[in-house]
Parts: structure tokens; sequence; C-alpha cells
């Protein structure tokens, strides 16, 4: 279960888990009674983890831009991108 589909559950705890299937991608999904409410839940979980990801890395682009970086914050970014992608599978 992705962490995604953990926190939908918690958001959404009235709804019984019927099962889960998985997609072509090999994609676990779950199918609840309320199935909508979860999958957009879902859905937007994803693309703000996606949207903070594109964030960092245009302000990574700027510090390696920038003629005095700061290596400490430089790589604090990267290593957060890394705990987001990790946590994604």
């Amino acid at each position: 279960m992705t962490k995604a589909e953990e926190a939908a559950i918690k958001a959404y705890p009235d709804n019984d888990v019927l099962f889960f299937a998985e997609d072509a991608d090999g994609n676990t999904h779950s199918v609840t009674t309320f199935g909508r409410e979860m999958n957009g839940f879902i859905f937007g979980y994803e693309q703000a983890e996606k949207d903070i990801i594109t964030l960092i890395e245009s302000r990574l682009s700027e510090l390696f831009g920038d003629a005095q970086p700061t290596p400490i914050l430089r790589y604090e970014l990267q290593d957060l991108i890394k705990i987001i992608k990790e946590e994604e599978k």
C-alpha cells in the first residue's frame, strides 16, 4: 500500500476497503465503497508530491546558478527529494 493510499484511508475512515487491485503498471489501487472520493484524494496526494519535487528542483537549479551557493541547503533539498521519491514506492 502506498503512502497516498494510507493517507486516504485515514482521511476516509468510514470507507470499507473491499480489496486492492494491481494495474498493468504494477501499481496497487484500493477499491472501496466510496472509491471516487478516495481515488481523488490519492490522485491529489500524488500530484502534490510531484509538484513539491518540481518546486524543490527549480529552487535547486537557482542555487546551482548562484555565485555563492549554500552547499548545506543544496544537499538538504536533494535529500528531501530522495525521501519523497522513496516513500512513493
